[in-house]
């Protein structure tokens, strides 16, 4: 090839393209999807080098189809429907008693808008009178969003592990089913990306789902986009989100509900005002107590860190980047305490990031086994005590999502 430019170099640059557009880390896109999409151009004829240079033009159509070609559009109505539960019963009442007169919901990564009208049919079912209902869903995929807005479904949006919560759709034929009309109504898509802010023109909202998307981001686009979300939140909103998207609350938010519900909230400002600290009193001492004191004994070593100290260490180091630092003081920590499972779920979730699929499945398959031995409702110390069944449920998505992939 004259221009000296190989098809391994346009796919290279595909993937940073991708990678930099969506924040999903490397080994979450499909190798095959941008294979094909390049392919695909090098057999109309168009050479390695056009590729390769209409890759560096931000939102060229290349990079379009890439995106289209890679993001993920798994969804269907009420899915985790405990989720919509908690909507239902825990935020909808908190919103009412701070006032709202305006229930706002987002849908960040509504891909083809099932959990979109889901939150609406939700909001409008528990809405008192002269209480509004407003709901957006966000997406980078403009074609699912053209779909989300035609608002018609077949089978694939229906499934037994999605009941039918609150009044949604109608049957038109075929086995499809049309959005009502009064859940259309309250409902608008509009095309986002979860790696900038939302656009100030949205507001802020009572209640923000964003669940099955992060579990591809990159660790830095995962703080990125958990900054984003939580700053769309009202004081006293809440955020969902996938089972093992996150295994501690996003900066700024507090857990609630059942860990496994994954829903976290944003404290109200007097939440925040730190109670006042009480004044030491000083208790006249003895004489000989006093003169005790002047001759302190060697106090004793410091006891060996304790596993969720190893832990909170390892935290601060992902945080800080230092992911390889990270794994090697959980393997040592696993080395020590064997069976403690908040490690061993951290150290798999490093290793599929790392792109070591195998080993993080083979760690995570301990997590389920071990887990599924206690009783679900034992207490887990870690740097969040967290119930067995969190553990169970987190191997179990996590396992269930790769054997999909």
């Amino acid at each position: 090839m004259s221009s000296g430019v190989e098809p391994q170099q346009v796919l290279a640059r595909a993937r940073e393209v991708v990678s930099s557009c969506t924040g999903f880390r490397d080994t979450a896109i499909s190798p095959t999807a941008v294979d094909r999409v390049v392919r695909a151009e090098l057999a109309r004829g168009r050479s390695a080098s056009e590729l390769l240079a209409e890759l560096q033009r931000p939102g060229a159509p290349l990079a379009r189809a890439l995106l289209d070609a890679v993001l993920v559009g798994e969804t269907y109505f009420f899915r985790h429907p405990e989720q919509f539960r908690f909507l239902a019963y825990e935020a909808v009442p908190a919103a009412l008693a701070r006032g709202t007169l305006t229930l706002r919901g987002w849908s960040a990564g509504c891909a083809s808008g099932e959990e979109t009208y889901s939150i609406a049919a939700c909001l409008l079912n528990m809405a008192p009178p002269g209480v509004r209902v407003e709901v957006l869903g966000t997406d980078l995929h403009e074609g699912r969003l053209e779909a989300a807005r035609r608002g018609t479904y077949g089978n694939w949006s229906r499934r037994e592990a999605g009941p039918l919560l609150h009044p949604l759709y109608q049957e038109i034929a075929d086995g499809r089913v049309s959005i009502l009309d009064s859940v259309r109504s309250v409902v608008r898509f509009a095309q986002g990306n979860l790696l900038e802010p939302l656009h100030e023109m949205y507001g802020s909202f009572d209640v923000i789902f964003c669940r099955n998307v992060l579990t591809y981001f990159s660790p830095d686009a995962v703080q990125v986009a958990l900054g984003h979300l939580a700053r769309a939140l009202v004081p006293g909103g809440f955020l969902l989100l996938g089972t093992v998207e996150v295994d501690h609350p996003p900066a700024g938010l507090v857990r609630v509900g059942a860990p496994e519900l994954q829903a976290f909230r944003r404290p109200l400002p007097r939440e925040l005002t730190p109670a006042p600290t009480p004044r030491p009193t000083t208790v006249p001492q003895p004489e000989p107590y006093r003169a005790a004191l002047r001759v302190a004994p060697t106090p004793p070593p410091p006891p060996p860190p304790s596993a969720v100290e190893l832990h909170t260490e390892a935290l601060q180091r992902i945080e800080s980047g230092d992911e390889t630092g990270a794994a090697t003081l959980l393997e040592k920590l696993l080395q020590q305490f064997r069976d403690y499972l908040p490690g061993m779920l951290e150290l798999a979730l490093l290793r599929e990031r790392a792109g070591a699929r195998e080993a993080a499945f083979a760690l995570m398959h301990t997590v389920r086994d071990n887990a599924a031995r206690l009783p679900p409702d034992l207490t887990i110390e870690g740097p969040e005590p967290l119930p067995a069944r969190f553990y169970r449920a987190s191997a179990d998505a996590f396992l269930t999502l790769g054997a999909i992939e």
